[in-house]
């Protein structure tokens, strides 16, 4: 597995005796290895080469296990990424309505997908996002749940909406009522007071 005779240069930097001395490990792995057609492996530091067919690399030391176990306790649980999950409802070309899940960042859905009833592949006629497709800790919302929590999420959204709309108006009638002021009686001519 390791030789101890330090890497190979380029190819383009070998000397007439490592050339000579490359070709004959060239020669051995071709016949430790007549069907490989795999790729190859080493160990930096050795000359050596493993097919990756048939030589398994060696075992990860513990260094490089507890690196790859603080790199995969960064990612998100399964559980943490369903609340990024909407529900879709589906209307399609067979008139049977489905349920399809996806990421909330992907506003385009699927043009044909599986029919539950009907067992085959259908176009998609009409799509309308429900909303979150899980509840906080993971458990999937029914169809009429997640229309109705799309619903409340719309209904929050104008009522928002509606009170940034009427601080305008009241801003713009005060302003009005300002510049009224600012006019005499007879300038106005509205008769307004």
């Amino acid at each position: 597995m390791y030789d101890g005779l330090g890497s190979w240069p380029g190819l383009m930097y070998l000397t007439e005796e490592e050339k000579r001395d490359y070709e004959v490990m060239e020669e051995r792995f071709r016949e430790l290895h007549p069907d490989c057609k795999s790729g190859r492996w080493s160990i930096g530091g050795s000359r050596v080469s493993h097919c990756c067919l048939c030589c398994p690399p060696p075992p990860m030391g513990p260094a490089q296990i507890e690196k790859l176990t603080r790199l995969f306790q960064t990612f998100p649980s399964a559980e943490e990424r369903k609340k990024d999950l909407d529900a879709w409802e589906l209307i399609l070309t067979c008139g049977h309505v489905t349920t399809f899940i996806q990421h909330r960042e992907n506003t385009y859905v699927r043009r044909v997908v599986d029919c539950p009833e009907c067992q085959t592949r259908r176009g998609v006629v009409e799509s309308k996002r429900l909303g979150p497709a899980y509840t906080g800790d993971g458990v999937e919302v029914a169809r009429g749940e997640a229309e109705q929590a799309r619903v409340v999420a719309e209904l929050t959204k104008a009522g928002q909406q509606l009170r940034r709309q009427q601080q305008r108006a009241a801003a713009t009638s005060s302003r009005i009522e300002e510049l009224q002021k600012q006019l005499s009686p007879t300038a106005r001519g509205d008769g307004i007071a």
